[in-house]
């Protein structure tokens, strides 16, 4: 970060940082969970459920933004981590693709959230209630899904669906290369949020699909693209939207021991 920013960290630390519009939407599926440990850091294990989720994010009225927003399509695994300290099961980030600049370079440099640039659709609802969603990247698809049309649910279900995201954060690993040694910069890392759901709808049917851009279209994107395609989808197992706020609890979040 540009020194004349100031010690931001700081002020995070007390407030967090408030996303006053959220919405996902997402699919869930079970995989073989070989393919999720070769794709996982060293210090993380696939957790007892080899759960793949596909999400797409939209966030406005980001204080840190002012006022504005951006959008995100990533791709989580559930893993384990048991250090020396802590002991945490969440969703390891493999790939979280986002439509700004700001919050990609904020996410990769401070939280080892590994970030890269896509355009990232709206929520299309299709004439048969189907919503999709995709990410693409110099005019190219990068991948995307569809789900069946969902269930709205009910104050319950959203107190019981809100506790579970709350208790669930988001795993990362800093990875910071070096100029001429050992990298400056190398340990997991984790993500913590408190999520606040006002609508909420569940289901259980729909689907992934991958453009068929090769590396002459979108350059090194085309190795993200061939490892999402080793994470075989057995068995959807949920798919959902959900509206509400969010807070990034800098405080809870940091570096894994």
């Amino acid at each position: 970060m540009p020194l004349i920013m100031g010690p931001i960290a700081d002020r995070e630390k007390l407030v967090g940082l408030v996303y006053g519009e959220v919405q996902y939407v997402s699919l869930q599926y079970q995989t073989d969970p070989n393919a999720i440990q070769v794709l996982l850091p060293d210090c993380y294990q696939p957790a007892e459920k080899p759960i793949v989720t596909v999400m797409f994010g939209y966030y406005n009225s980001v204080d840190f933004m002012a006022g504005g927003g951006y959008c995100i399509a990533a791709v989580l695994l559930a893993a384990r981590f048991d250090g020396e300290k802590d002991h945490v099961e969440g969703d390891y980030v493999l790939v979280m693709f986002e439509d700004d600049t700001l919050p990609i370079i904020r996410g990769r440099e401070k939280w080892g959230i590994p970030k890269v640039y896509a355009d990232i659709s709206p929520v299309k609802t299709m004439p048969n209630g189907h919503l999709r969603c995709e990410a693409s990247l110099w005019g190219r698809l990068v991948f995307g899904m569809d789900l069946e049309p969902l269930k709205k649910q009910n104050a319950l279900v959203r107190s019981v669906a809100s506790k579970r995201i709350n208790e669930r954060p988001l795993l990362g690993y800093k990875y910071i290369p070096c100029l001429d040694g050992p990298p400056d910069a190398s340990y997991p890392t984790v993500l913590r949020s408190d999520t606040k759901l006002e609508e909420l709808w569940l289901g259980k049917s729909g689907q992934i699909f991958f453009g068929d851009a090769g590396e002459e279209d979108i350059g090194m994107g085309k190795k993200v693209v061939d490892a999402l395609k080793t994470l075989p989808i057995r068995q959807v197992t949920q798919t959902s939207r959900f509206q509400g706020s969010q807070v990034l609890r800098s405080d809870l979040s940091g570096r894994l021991k």
